[in-house]
């Protein structure tokens, strides 16, 4: 007989873990099983159900920490460019300090490129979310991501060489995702972002 009772979602698995370690005991011992056999399975089911929700808080304080970097590259680069400024002022600056400091323009994007649209579509197999994309004249593409509703937009990564794949797992059954991608070029983004596509994860 297969397993097909196990819940396919970390979520739904949880409860059902829950249920099977209170639940075992009585049965078990009804049934005549040997209280090494029910002790070993009691044993499994806590440690799955510990690794999983260890998992869950490592998934929850990643996207906090990526949430908090996004704000800090924020403050840092403002306030960077404000030093920057005040030394570019200074009677002695030259070309030579902007170059030791790396403060010189990156090379101009390219006009095809201002007005580029990456085109993506997202595909769902095998535990991950597969974020297929055509590379043409572009460096790369920032991967964003979202839960539908949301308001704000988080960074996955940049992928250089598609497809893209997102390997953070489902929280739920059935989870939907948003994604959206931004062209890079010369290490900035360029032109506009894709159409948002969905990805529901199974459940």
């Amino acid at each position: 007989m297969s397993a097909r009772f196990f819940p396919r979602s970390d979520a739904g698995l949880l409860v059902w873990l829950a249920n099977f370690q209170s639940t075992l005991p009585a049965q078990a011992k009804a049934l005549g099983l040997a209280p090494g056999e029910i002790k070993e399975a009691l044993d499994q089911a806590k440690a799955l159900a510990t690794a999983i929700q260890i998992d869950e808080q490592k998934y929850a304080d990643w996207q906090a920490a990526v949430a908090k970097t996004a704000e800090l590259r924020d403050q840092a680069q403002t306030e960077i460019r404000r030093i920057i400024d005040r030394l570019r002022t200074a009677p002695s600056y030259t070309e030579e300090t902007a170059k030791s400091l790396m403060a010189v323009p990156v090379k101009p994007v390219a006009k095809s490129l201002d007005d580029h649209k990456p085109v993506i579509r997202a595909s769902y197999s095998g535990g991950k979310v597969r974020i297929h994309w055509t590379r043409g004249a572009l460096d790369g593409v920032n991967v964003y991501s979202r839960k539908p509703g949301s308001e704000v937009w988080v960074l996955l990564g940049r992928d250089t060489r598609p497809p893209y794949d997102d390997l953070r797992p489902a929280v739920s059954a059935g989870e939907v995702r948003e994604y959206r991608a931004i062209g890079v070029s010369h290490d900035e983004e360029v032109g506009h972002p894709s159409d948002t596509v969905l990805a529901t994860l199974g459940g």
